[in-house]
């Protein structure tokens, strides 16, 4: 399993269009959850077996999906995970306990279905994971989550060339129930680069002159994308968060909190998406993989920030995993 790397959290302001309010990526650092919450909230985390320190999926290939579920008890009722996709075959598999992570654990191996020869190649495969406890031959669910897994090394696109669009993966009026811990779901981030995005950094600073670039590239994906979709002078925040491997292919693509506009919170995922590819991490980054978090803002045009490194003083959101690094 691809190592993942904390650090303390990095705030970058993207500077966009007039329709960009505010564009801010995080660099996930190690946070404690909470001590005596009762009941705890419950956290979802995903990863990804078989990438290594790459990050890339072969389209056609078996996913290997590890799910980790806490904040639950096991009960005397299995907890299961359902996994649906449009690309993979249907898979269910029972969550067991988990001493590295406090909480429950399955890993599943999902199957690709089979694809025409007409068929186009989709850049990102949507999962659906919902959780149910299984009782007298029928499951009784009680949380869903959604996460985008990229697909085989992407192209740079030209700036002519338009963001792909998520019809094909939109989900369908059944599939957006409510979910109590995380009521507006659904992944993030879309945008073309041109090839002169992708020059080497410069040597001094280049950890913050490469999340500057990361912010930048998320930033521009974001104005094309969001302005199919703007409606009136609104002014919508989704936040994402996403898995940024050594090569620069992200990965595990979800929202983290809804904006409450299904459109937006869409054009937040395929941002990320399109976004693509991301510049290699420079030596001081090393080879880990890292948790980026990525807020979007419908509205007016921000005024230039600067980069800032700030302490988590917050100690965690009760509805995010603990984040032990792993090795």
């Amino acid at each position: 399993m691809a190592a993942r790397l904390y650090r303390k959290p990095l705030f970058l302001a993207g500077l966009g269009s007039a329709i960009l309010a505010g564009l801010f990526l995080v660099v996930e650092s190690d946070a404690a959850s909470p001590a005596g919450q009762t009941p705890p909230k419950r956290w979802t985390r995903f990863e990804l077996s078989q990438t290594g320190t790459a990050g890339d999926v072969q389209t056609g290939q078996p996913l290997v999906l590890d799910i980790i579920l806490g904040g639950v008890a096991q009960g005397s009722l299995p907890v299961v995970a359902i996994c649906e996709s449009v690309l993979f075959e249907s898979q269910t598999a029972t969550l067991e306990p988990d001493s590295e992570s406090s909480g429950l654990k399955a890993t599943l191996t999902l199957e690709p279905i089979p694809m025409s020869r007409t068929s186009i190649k989709p850049k990102a495969a949507r999962i659906q994971v919902t959780f149910a406890r299984f009782r007298q031959d029928r499951f009784e669910r009680f949380m869903r989550r959604i996460v985008y897994v990229t697909l085989d090394r992407q192209e740079v696109p030209t700036d002519n060339q338009q963001p792909t669009s998520a019809r094909s993966e939109d989900p369908t009026p059944g599939e957006a129930a409510p979910d109590e811990s995380q009521p507006d779901v659904l992944p993030v981030t879309a945008e073309p680069l041109a090839e002169e995005d992708l020059m080497p950094l410069a040597e001094p600073g280049q950890g913050k002159a490469y999340w500057h670039h990361v912010s930048h590239l998320v930033s521009r994906s974001w104005a094309k994308q969001v302005r199919e979709v703007r409606r009136g002078p609104s002014s919508e925040t989704v936040k994402v968060r996403f898995r940024l491997f050594s090569t620069g292919r992200a990965q595990l693509i979800e929202i983290e909190k809804g904006s409450g506009a299904r459109e937006i919170d869409e054009a937040g995922i395929h941002a990320v998406i399109n976004a693509q590819p991301f510049p290699p991490f420079p030596n001081e980054l090393g080879d880990d993989s890292i948790d980026v978090h990525v807020r979007m803002r419908t509205g007016l045009k921000p005024k230039p920030r600067d980069v800032q490194q700030v302490t988590d003083q917050s100690g965690g959101k009760s509805d995010e995993p603990p984040t032990t690094p792993k090795k």
